[in-house]
C-alpha cells in the first residue's frame, strides 16, 4: 500500500507518461489499487494485465513501452514502501462520525492489514511488522538466532536479517537529534510517523476500536503489546471478525498505561492438514475511558524458531515447519515497549547517595552521654544502699 505522498509521486508519473487517458482504472485495476486503499499483491501484477492482444490501440509499440515504464516506476514505488513496512491500510485513520457511515466494521476507525515479515524481526526469534527504530536488530550469519530464519537464508547464505535503527530515524539529522535530547528523549518517540521498537502509533476514539488483520501468523504464537501515552490509561485487545465459538473462543486481555499479551494464534486448521491465515484483532477501550480520544502504540509479531524439516507422507514432499511455540513466550523480553528507549536520568546524572553512613558531632556524643548517665544512676544506688 502506497502512502499518500508516494500516491502523488505515482500520479505524477502516470500523467508525464500519458498513461491514465489509455488505460483507465476499469481497463487495468493495477495502477488504481495503488491509489485507494485496496490491498494489492504485487506478484499477480503481470497475470493482471487485461489488455486484448489482437488491439492495436493497446498493443501497439508505444503501450508496450508504456507498460515497462509503468511496471519499473511501480517496482521503484513499491520498494520504497517496503523498507517503510508492511502495514498497509484498509481503512484509513477516520473519526467515529465517518466510520459509523461505513457499511459494515462501523466500530474500527481504522483497519489494517499486518503483513509479517522476517526482515523485520525484532528480537532475532520473531517475525516483525515495521522497522524497530531505536535499536539494532541486525541478525547476521555469525549470530546463532540467525538458524531461526533457515526458510529465507536457502540459496542466500549471507543475508541478514533486522537492521541498525540505533537514533533512527533522523539518525543523521544535528537538529532532529537536539530536539530530542533536549526533551530527554529519543526521535523514534519525538517523531510523529517513527516506529519505535517496531510499533504503530494510532489514536482510540470513544466506542471505537483501531482493527487489525495479522497475515503471515498461521500456526505460529503471537505476541501482542500495546502502551498508550497518558499514564495508566486503559487498553484492550481481542479477537475480531470471527465466530465466538466454544471450541474457539474469543480471547481478551486488558492493561493500564499497556497490555502483553502472548498466545497461540488460533488459526482452524484446513481440510489439507495446513493452517489458516486468518487472525484479526482489535484494540479498544472497555472501562475507565476517561478520555474520549487517546494516542497508543501497538505492534504484533509472532514467532519464528528454528525450523524442522518434515515430509508429508501423503504427496512425499519435505518442507520447512515452525516447531510448536508453547515455549516461545518464555524466551521474550517482555517489557520493550515503547517508553523504554526512554533513560531513567538524564546523561550525566550524579544519583545520590542515600543510605550512606556519615560521622557527625551528634552521633559521636551519644555514646558518650548514655555512658554517663548510666554511671550517674549506679552512682546514685550505690549510695542509697550505703544508707
Amino acid at each position: 500500500m502506497l502512502s499518500d505522498q508516494l500516491q502523488d509521486i505515482f500520479m505524477a508519473v502516470l500523467q508525464i507518461i500519458d498513461v491514465i487517458p489509455k488505460v483507465g482504472k476499469h481497463r487495468h485495476p493495477l495502477w488504481w489499487c495503488c491509489l485507494t486503499h485496496v490491498p494489492f499483491d504485487f506478484s499477480i501484477v503481470l497475470s493482471e494485465v487485461d489488455y486484448p492482444i489482437d488491439s492495436k490501440d493497446y498493443w501497439n509499440e508505444k503501450s508496450i513501452n508504456t507498460m515497462e515504464t509503468l511496471i519499473s516506476a511501480l517496482l521503484f514505488l513499491v520498494s520504497i514502501q517496503a523498507a517503510l513496512g508492511a502495514v498497509s491500510k484498509v481503512r484509513a485513520p477516520v473519526d467515529e462520525f465517518e466510520a459509523l457511515a461505513k457499511s459494515e466494521h462501523r466500530e474500527c476507525t481504522a483497519i489494517y492489514t499486518v503483513n509479517l515479515e522476517p526482515g523485520l524481526t525484532v528480537q532475532g526469534n520473531d517475525i516483525g511488522m515495521l522497522p524497530a527504530q531505536g535499536v539494532d536488530t541486525t541478525i547476521t550469519p555469525d549470530d546463532p538466532e540467525w538458524e531461526n530464519f533457515r526458510p529465507w537464508t536457502e540459496g542466500n547464505p549471507h543475508r541478514t536479517f533486522g537492521e541498525n535503527n540505533e537514533r533512527q530515524p533522523f539518525r543523521d539529522n544535528p537538529s532532529r537529534q537536539a530536539r530530542a535530547e533536549d526533551m530527554n528523549s529519543v526521535t523514534a518517540l519525538t517523531e510523529v510517523d517513527a516506529t519505535p521498537l517496531g510499533f504503530q502509533r494510532d489514536t482510540l476514539r470513544m466506542y471505537h476500536a483501531v482493527c487489525v488483520h495479522v497475515r503471515g501468523v498461521y500456526s505460529r504464537w503471537v505476541e501482542i503489546m500495546a502502551e498508550s501515552l497518558q499514564p495508566d490509561q486503559q487498553i484492550c485487545v481481542r479477537d475480531w471478525d470471527r465466530p465466538d465459538l466454544a471450541e474457539n473462543v474469543l480471547q481478551e486481555t486488558c492493561g493500564n498505561g499497556n497490555l502483553y499479551m502472548c498466545r497461540d494464534s488460533t488459526n482452524n486448521v484446513k481440510s489439507d492438514g495446513t493452517f489458516e491465515d486468518k487472525m484479526s484483532v482489535k484494540f479498544y477501550c472497555q472501562d475507565s475511558c476517561d478520555d474520549p480520544d487517546f494516542e497508543f502504540y501497538w505492534r504484533i509479531v509472532a514467532s519464528q524458531e528454528k525450523p524442522m524439516r518434515v515430509r508429508n507422507p501423503d504427496t512425499n514432499r519435505e518442507y520447512w515447519q515452525q516447531p510448536d511455540g508453547e515455549n516461545w513466550c518464555a524466551h521474550r523480553k517482555g517489557d520493550d515497549f515503547p517508553s523504554s528507549l526512554l533513560k531513567p536520568y538524564p546523561v550525566n546524572y550524579q544519583e545520590p547517595v542515600i543510605f550512606a553512613s556519615t560521622e557527625s558531632a551528634s552521633s559521636t556524643s551519644i555514646p558518650s552521654r548514655f555512658v554517663l548517665v548510666m554511671s550517674v544512676i549506679f552512682a546514685l544506688a550505690q549510695v542509697a544502699g550505703n544508707f
